[in-house]
């Protein structure tokens, strides 16, 4: 019995329709791969472009390489120092922030940025000063005249009696505590802090000298025509001594000058040093223009790095137009200062006022005050800064105009076989209404290199279209 030929038999169908199923799945799973190939794709593009705009900012300093002395000539923006292929440079970092607004720096970072928008915070170590108190007193008593004197010096207002003292040196050495007095000689130097208010009294002149508790004293013995004697036993010294005794007291009070400096790191920080966007290729500052932008846009990459910054700030000469307090001067001190070496503070001539400035010399914090009481009077000078129990103070005084300090005395001695030493100078405080101008006589800049600090970059990314 002959049979009707099939167009498919049923073999043949099932073998259709699973050919037709694999090719749709083939075709599905091409087209999802390209997807994930593509999405993959543009996050990996994402991504890079905050990694690769980092990366160009901080390897390369930038062309001109000197592009911080005239942000005008700038062709491509870079941080890193010129001098130290391992640090990004203070310079380059503020340059940037100050001329953000100019086109051709936009036109670079928008370049680095592919034309995306983009946020950058800048975070570095925050130092502040503070000072509060009053600078101590400068004590002199010339008692050196030949006219007949008799000295006495004690606790209260008269008598020659003891008085708690520490810190009792003669001639630099320190004083062993015994009953025996020890005689004081012309040309020998008694010093001491004393614990309780003296008087040094001139009873045949009626001539009296209060100094206040924790004074630091230093008794210059010039000439005597009687024993003169030091006992220094049971924490109480006793001068004792009658006639011709002629002497010269100098030193400083304690004052109750509070110097303190505290530092920041950038990890530490909740608010950033510096912070700029472009949107659109505008600079943008107002933050929440910068969130309803990234909350538009369909992703955001967020890069951060830490690195290390060289930082050198010295000019000369520096001008002081305004009250406020801030840095004048920073580095590295590589060389002990000569002794020739002077700071001038020029301030002006017909007014009264004063400045209040902050060295940091190593770990030691130290005040200078300058001050000019009257119009006409001459300008004068202090250091002081605290070690140990004692309160230490140098003074000056220059003309109607201007005073010198030797750098010697801003900036200590230090064993130079252990390194370079960091300084830092501060204007805390001016009540000058004038410019101050501090100059140095003696160029101290030859004599800085930079110190090196942590740095923390943030960068955000988007596109907000």
């Amino acid at each position: 019995m002959r049979r009707k030929g099939q167009f498919l038999s049923l073999d043949a169908l099932l073998s259709l329709v699973l050919v037709i199923m694999v090719i749709g799945v083939v075709i599905n799973t091409n087209d999802m791969i390209k997807a994930e190939v593509s999405s993959m794709i543009g996050w990996y593009d994402r991504a890079n472009i905050a990694d690769n705009m980092l990366d160009v900012l901080t390897k390369s300093p930038g062309y001109p390489e000197n592009w911080e002395d005239n942000s005008s000539s700038v062709r491509s923006v870079g941080l890193r120092s010129e001098n130290y292929s391992y640090a990004l440079s203070y310079e380059k970092i503020t340059a940037l922030n100050a001329s953000i607004s100019m086109a051709n720096v936009r036109n670079s970072l928008v370049n680095f940025s592919r034309w995306k928008d983009f946020q950058m915070e800048f975070y570095l170590l925050t130092k502040n000063v503070s000072v509060g108190g009053s600078f101590p007193g400068k004590i002199y008593i010339d008692l050196s005249e030949s006219r007949n004197r008799n000295i006495q010096i004690g606790e209260g207002s008269t008598g020659n009696n003891p008085f708690p003292a520490t810190n009792v040196t003669l001639n630099g050495d320190s004083l062993t505590q015994r009953p025996q007095p020890y005689n004081l000689n012309p040309g020998d130097v008694l010093t001491f802090i004393n614990l309780a208010d003296i008087t040094v009294h001139d009873t045949v002149n009626h001539e009296d000298y209060p100094i206040p508790a924790n004074s630091y004293i230093e008794v210059h013995v010039i000439d005597r025509g009687s024993n003169f004697q030091a006992q220094w036993n049971s924490g109480e010294l006793h001068i004792t001594g009658q006639g011709q005794v002629r002497i010269i007291i100098q030193g400083n009070t304690a004052g109750s000058l509070s110097l303190t400096s505290n530092v920041i790191y950038p990890t530490n920080l909740t608010i950033p040093t510096y912070s700029f966007a472009l949107i659109n290729g505008s600079p943008v500052t107002s933050n929440s223009i910068i969130n309803s932008s990234k909350a538009r846009s369909p992703w955001i990459e967020h890069e951060k790095r830490g690195f290390v910054v060289s930082s050198l700030l010295y000019s000369n000469p520096t001008i002081i137009s305004q009250n406020e307090t801030k840095v004048l001067l920073e580095g590295k001190l590589k060389e002990n200062v000569p002794e020739y070496a002077y700071l001038e503070i020029d301030v002006p001539s017909d007014e009264a006022g004063d400045i209040t400035l902050v060295v940091l010399d190593g770990g030691t914090i130290k005040g200078v005050l300058i001050e000019k009481n009257a119009s006409n009077s001459n300008v004068m000078g202090e250091i002081a800064w605290r070690d140990g129990n004692r309160t230490y103070a140098k003074f000056y005084e220059g003309n109607t105009s201007s005073v010198r300090i030797p750098w010697k005395d801003i900036f200590g001695r230090f064993n130079t076989e252990n390194g370079a030493k960091p300084v830092e100078l501060w204007i805390y405080e001016n009540s000058f209404s004038g410019n101050v101008v501090l100059r140095d006589l003696d160029n101290l800049g030859m004599l800085l290199e930079p110190k090196f600090e942590p740095i923390l970059i943030k960068l955000w990314v988007w596109d907000d279209r």
